[in-house]
């Protein structure tokens, strides 16, 4: 991937990814970047999907009236802060 600089994608006012001729991706999100691997950018990605889908059961739960942070048969996921 030799002289390949180019920005994947941006959302102003967050960040933005960029592909770089060093055959790394730079992930900024505001001050912060972080410089992966391809392949380990694909696995930070689906990463990030599945706490997306995480985070919409969680906030339909609390629409429907449930304590989503409530340990439980119907709540497999596990807090931690």
């Amino acid at each position: 991937m030799d002289e390949i600089n180019v920005i994947l994608a941006k959302y102003p006012g967050l960040g933005h990814v960029q592909l770089c001729e060093c055959n790394s991706i730079h992930l900024s999100i505001g001050p912060v970047t972080v410089t992966l691997s391809p392949e380990a950018f694909v696995e930070t990605a689906i990463l990030i999907r599945n706490a997306m889908e995480q985070l919409r059961e969680i906030v339909g739960a609390q629409e429907g009236g449930e304590n989503p942070f409530q340990r439980g048969e119907n709540h497999h996921n596990q807090f931690i802060h």
